[in-house]
This record gives structure tokens, sequence and C-alpha cells, in this order.
């Protein structure tokens, strides 16, 4: 039986007849108007699956686990290495002479080298002479060190630990101790050190990779019945002081090591002191930038004024300008200081914190502290720069900015000669040249501080009253002898007397 298909035909809504009239309409203007445009294709993105290796998963987790550095719970404070901002640049001959010992090691950053064996058989016998002196039995000793190894480990860098046992290394502590306290106990006077040998180890004993902890040294000599060696240890540190610092005013409460004790040495008798000094030299600074918001005002002010020419010729005639950024750049050099009538006086102290400026009307005085340059100066100034760029030193930079300061002052050997004849440098290298050169080659690559602010602010103040540089340049210039301070009086009594005789030589007088 065949089925029949009937076509049912359902009614069109009237939106579907308007879209085909639309399409139908649409394809009447396709056709007069030309060809359709092909469409365009769309695109699609692919999400490509990186898979994250282990290695960048412990890199992620090194992140999340990050901390803030925080002070080591060590109770010894590290002694680090020449940190590599400062060797960036430095050939090996300048490393080996500056910051590598000479003739002996202390602790394991350069024990064993070939050229310091020599001395190395020489710590038995002065281990045996400081024991007998102190009246301590060398088992006793050893036996408080190695009970405090580890401290003495984490002192250290950990690669130059791994190349010793516990055993070792106090044996080394004990030996390398003793000698130091043996050499500062007769000041250097060892009778089996010759006299270059000596020199060259006060050098090595002040070099940041050839420190031993102070706490090792105090375990060796705090059993000591007869000697007093805290006293002995300020008295050798003192050695090529300045006459003013006494040995009783250093502080021995808890130094690093023997470079930290010549650095609190260097500063007086408050390590504390110089952080003071930048905390009011910050507090200063803060108050002359209220002080130049309100001259700002004013000079805003004076711009809508027809004498403004005027007044600024009278204030920089008698200096009463203000700058918002005072720096360190209309003067540099001793020669022109003493050029604009600022004069140099020794602050009678050796510390480097000991600096002022006193301004009066045409002439200031600046003092600065004395200092004595010989053959270990450079060494010991750059190790001590070396320390205070450590992260565990401390943050003051106290002795990095009197060298910046200082070389601001000197950059030529008359510089030098100026300081040297207001006693402020003793020069016993023998040349002005040299002297400057040091200074020059020591603050090479640092970064100037804040430190002296305002000593350098208040020398600027008086350096731009330009009524002081004229009257200093004149002083300078015709009364720098007591010849021409006897011509001018002369000059001035006979022209009184011209005057005298022309006055009574008139009709009537």
């Amino acid at each position: 039986m065949e089925a029949k298909q009937k076509l049912i035909k359902k009614p069109v809504p009237q939106s579907g007849i308007r879209q085909q009239r639309a399409s139908s309409w649409r394809e009447d203007c396709d056709q007069t108007e030309g060809p359709k445009p092909e469409p365009e294709i769309e695109e699609h993105r692919i999400d490509v699956i990186v898979e994250i290796s282990d290695r960048v998963k412990n890199w992620i987790g090194s992140v999340g686990n990050a901390k803030e550095r925080t002070p080591s719970q060590n109770p010894w404070p590290s002694i680090p290495k020449v940190p590599d901002q400062i060797l960036r640049g430095t050939t090996p001959s300048v490393f080996k002479k500056f910051y590598e010992p000479r003739v002996i090691s202390f602790g394991p950053y350069h024990h064993g080298k070939p050229h310091l064996q020599s001395m190395e058989k020489i710590k038995p016998l002065c281990a045996k002479e400081f024991l007998a002196a102190s009246h301590q039995g060398i088992e006793d000793v050893y036996k408080k060190i190695e009970s405090n190894i580890e401290a003495v480990r984490k002192c250290y860098d950990t690669y130059a630990m791994n190349e010793y046992d516990d055993e070792t290394l106090a044996w080394m502590m004990l030996l390398d101790g003793c000698f130091i306290l043996q050499f500062i106990l007769f000041k250097g006077n060892i009778q089996v050190l010759r006299e270059h040998q000596i020199c060259f180890v006060q050098v090595d004993l002040f070099l940041l990779e050839n420190q031993l902890p102070f706490g090792v040294l105090q375990l060796i000599f705090e059993g000591a019945r007869v000697i007093t060696m805290k006293d002995r240890i300020k008295e050798f540190i003192n050695i090529g002081m300045s006459d003013g610092t006494s040995a009783s005013e250093m502080p021995l409460e808890k130094p690093a090591h023997l470079l930290d004790l010549l650095r609190s040495a260097f500063l007086g008798s408050s390590r504390g002191g110089d952080k003071k000094m930048i905390s009011k030299q910050q507090e200063q600074k803060a108050a002359n930038n209220n002080n130049n918001n309100t001259h700002h005002c004013w000079r805003m002010m004076k711009e809508f004024l027809s004498f403004q020419c005027l007044f600024q010729m009278i204030r920089r005639l008698f200096g009463l300008s203000q700058d918002n950024n005072n720096q360190w750049k209309t003067f540099r050099h001793i020669r022109e200081l003493k050029a604009a009538g600022i004069h140099f006086q020794p602050s009678g102290t050796g510390f480097l914190t000991d600096i002022s400026f006193k301004s009066h009307f045409f002439y200031g005085y600046l003092k600065l502290p004395f200092l004595l340059i010989d053959d270990s100066t450079k060494p010991k100034f750059l190790n001590l720069v070396a320390y205070e760029m450590c992260p565990d030193a401390p943050e003051d930079y106290a002795v990095t900015s009197f060298l910046c300061f200082l070389d601001s002052l000197i950059d030529h050997p008359d510089d030098v000669k100026e300081l040297r004849s207001k006693k402020i440098l003793y020069n016993s290298l023998g040349s002005d040249e040299e002297v400057a050169r040091i200074f020059n080659e020591i603050t090479d690559g640092l970064v100037y501080l804040e430190t002296y602010e305002k000593v350098k602010d208040d020398i600027q103040k008086h350096y731009d009253k330009r009524v002081n540089t004229w009257i200093a340049q004149a002083l300078h210039d015709h009364f720098s002898s007591p010849w021409t301070i006897m011509a001018f009086i002369a000059a001035v009594f006979i022209i009184f007397l011209t005057g005298v005789q022309t006055y009574f030589a008139i009709p009537g007088n």
C-alpha cells in the first residue's frame, strides 16, 4: 500500500516575511553593485598549555618564602670578605697589596698560602710565651675555644669553613689569637721578628679578611691572672693617633674584631657620636626646607617689583640669597676656600667626627682633626671603607664620609701643604703629591654622602657672600706679608702728612 505524502504548507510569521524581503533586497543590491566581498575569517586563539618544571617551582617557592634580612643570631659578629662592589675594577696586584696579608695570616681566608708559611713556624713559640706570661694552660684554653667552635664557624664565609674540621679550626684560632695578644702585649717587640716583619704585621692586623672574632681573643685573655689585656689592646690601637686621643676614652665593649676597634678609635669615645651628628644635620636640613618654602613665596612677590634686579644684586653682594639645593658645587679645594677668607685650624683631637665651621664677618674657621699619613694609611682606610660597605657593618658610614669630605678639599699638593702648615696633616711620606694622590685613589668610585652637609651648607653661605670674598682677596693680595703691611702703613702716614701740609698751606690756616 503506497503511502501518500501530503504537503502541508505552514503559515509564515510576519517577522519571517520581513527577513526574506530584506535578504532578497540585499541580493539585488549585490548583483547591481558588483561581486560580493569574501567573508572575513574568524580568528581562533589556540591556548598553549605550559608545564612548569621543578626548577621553576623552586624559584617560585623561594620568592614566596623570601624574608627580610635580619641580623645574625650568632653571639659574635661576622667577618666578611671584601665586597664585590669594592673589588670591581680592581686588579689582582692591587688586591694583594692592600687587602691580602703580606707576612702573616689570621683566620681561615688566607691560611696556608705559600708566601705566609714562614710565619706559621713562629706562632707556636708566641703561644707558649703568652700562655706562660698569663699563667694559663694550653689545654684549658683549647677547650674553651672548641666549646665555642660553632660560633666561630658562623663568623666566616661558609665556603671557607668547609676546608677545616672543628679541631683544625680550634687549633688555628688558638695559635692566631695567642700570636696577636703576644704581639700587642710587647707592642711588636718580639725577638724572633725582624724590623721589617714587625712593620708588615702591624698592617696585616687591620686587614678585613685577616681578622679573628674578638670573642676568641676574649676567651684567651679572660683567664689571664696578671696581665690586663684590655688596657694593652687600647694602648696598641691608640698608637699613631693624635695627642688628644686617650686610650681610656676608647670603647671596648663588644667590638667585632680589631679593625672594628680601630674604627672606634678614629671616631672617638662614643661610637654613637657620629649618629647624633647626623641626626642633628637632618633636623637642620628639615628646618632649612621650611625656611626655603617661606623664601619661595617672597621671591614670587619680588618678581613683580620693578627693582628686582637691584634687590638681586644687593642680595648677592651680602650673601642673602637662598638656594633650595645647596650643594658642594661652587667651590672645592682648599685654595679656593682660602681665597674666600676661610682659614683652617686643628680641632685638637684625632677623632674624624670632630669637624666644625664658624663664620664671622669676612672670615671663617674650619676645624679639622689631626691625621697622621704614613705607609699604613692607605691600606687601613681602604679596609675600613670595605668594612663599612658590608651588610652587617655599622650603618653610619662615618669613615667613608670623612674621606669623601677630605677628598673634596684636597686636589693639589698645595692643598696638602696648607693643611700641613696648619698642623692638621702630618706627612711622614715626604711628598705632598703622594698624599693628594692617596686620598684621590681611596675615594675613587665612592658615593659622596650627606654626613657633613651642615658644615658644607655653612661654608657655602659664607662663600656666597661676595663681600667676604672681595675683602679676603684684598687682604691676601696686599697684606700677605709684613712688608706689604708696613708699606701700606707708610703710604697712609705719608698721605696723612700730605693732607696736613696742604691744609696749613692754605692762607688763613
